[in-house]
């Protein structure tokens, strides 16, 4: 198909088929969405990457530099909440704009900060709250937009600039503070960070294309199978998953130095952690579409589990990378599972909403990941009770998913 000016013109599904929404530009946007999502991803995570010369600088324990990526996810939260329902009202065309200045101009801010009140507002305010708040649940609603028959392959994508982020970034800006120092890499991830963002911006410049029939489980089924205590348990069980998986991430390079790793090599950790979740983030659309979005959460989310608990009496090398890679895949497919199912039982009007209520609940567990992780790490002097907190957690969110299956196997 061409691309033709304004709104992109429906696409017949088949003969005497429903038509479709779907057409080339749409598949750009998802591109566009993956960049986008890896750079924001990559600014976000500065903080735990770069947590032992930060700490250094300031001379500080880990949990109160780690407290400072907290702020950065509790500000992602309450700023997708806003930014979601902006969304539903004014698309997404002046929302990135915005994320996109917020984002570069954060990090320069923070590159220059003379205390830590500084960094906070920097990372909980700026990169936070308005760059990742708009570069994640409403970044993944505005693609979702775009598709009907191919929205679960675009919702993952938005959630791959976790795995693409995480997968080149934290060696590099590990590498760059080690031989630059922290304060100009930062400032000058920020400048190509803003630059590149703005630029991503202009892709959604034109609307989105409309539905002509409503699409698949909404209004009635939502009602059946989510009332607010059953997407409240939904939310908490995403949550306490989060929170194992970020006690993880927030401290992975700090735990793989104190284990002898060199910094770069223990930064190499994070790396394929998030590499692993880029086959599943791919993967998930045929999954869901093979399983049912249901059964495919719950089996990500055990995998996840699995290799939480393994982190946690690692003892080598070899049990180190195995543990890694089970969470990356987890994590890596529950992330999207969640979004999917939640796309799929909400009305496209309130896509943006949903997904950034559902994303509220992980955003804050993010952020009390790095913090909990900080806390028990600076109380016991190593890094084997965050982790045994973490199994805890990750295990109390798939007995709260398994407490919903009745709900979903009536539906």
């Amino acid at each position: 198909m061409l691309l033709t000016r304004g709104r992109p013109r429906l696409q017949p599904v088949g003969a005497g088929g429903p038509a479709s929404i779907q057409s080339l530009y749409s598949w750009w946007v998802a591109c566009i969405t993956l960049v986008i999502a890896s750079i924001s991803f990559g600014a976000v995570t500065s903080i735990p990457v770069l947590l032992k010369p930060l700490a250094s600088d300031w001379q500080a324990g880990a949990s109160t530099i780690a407290l400072v990526h907290t702020s950065a996810m509790v500000g992602a939260g309450v700023g997708s909440l806003l930014l979601g329902r902006l969304l539903d009202r004014f698309g997404f065309f002046g929302i990135s704009l915005l994320a996109a200045a917020a984002t570069g101009g954060g990090l320069v801010l923070a590159a220059s900060a003379s205390n830590l009140l500084t960094l906070h507002f920097a990372y909980g305010v700026l990169v936070g709250g308005i760059g990742q708040g708009a570069f994640f649940s409403p970044l993944a609603a505005a693609v979702s937009q775009w598709f009907d028959r191919h929205r679960a392959l675009a919702i993952a994508l938005a959630a791959c600039g976790q795995s693409v982020g995480g997968l080149a970034l934290p060696p590099v800006l590990r590498w760059s503070a080690e031989a630059y120092g922290w304060r100009q890499t930062i400032e000058s991830y920020g400048i190509a960070a803003g630059l590149v963002l703005c630029a991503c911006a202009f892709a959604f410049r034109r609307a989105p294309p409309r539905l002509s029939a409503p699409g698949p489980a909404h209004g009635a089924t939502a009602n059946r199978t989510l009332d607010r205590k059953g997407f409240a348990l939904l939310g908490s069980s995403m949550a306490l998953s989060n929170l194992a998986a970020f006690i993880a991430i927030g401290h992975l390079t700090a735990f793989g130095e104190e284990k002898g790793f060199a910094p770069a090599a223990a930064a190499a950790f994070v790396s394929v952690m998030l590499g692993a979740t880029l086959l599943l983030r791919l993967s998930i659309g045929p999954l869901t579409i093979r399983f049912g979005h249901f059964r495919t959460l719950v089996a990500v989310s055990l995998v996840h589990l699995a290799g939480v608990v393994l982190l946690a009496l690692a003892d080598s090398q070899a049990s180190i990378i195995l543990s890694v890679l089970l969470i990356g895949i987890g994590f890596g497919g529950y992330v999207p599972a969640y979004a999917v199912l939640v796309r799929e039982l909400f009305p496209a009007a309130q896509a943006g909403r949903r997904l950034a209520e559902i994303y509220f609940f992980a955003f804050l567990a993010a952020g009390g990941g790095s913090w909990v992780g900080g806390i028990t790490r600076d109380a016991s002097g190593s890094y084997a009770l965050p982790f045994a907190v973490a199994a805890v957690c990750a295990a109390t969110g798939v007995l709260l998913l398994l407490s919903l299956s009745g709900r979903f196997r009536q539906a």
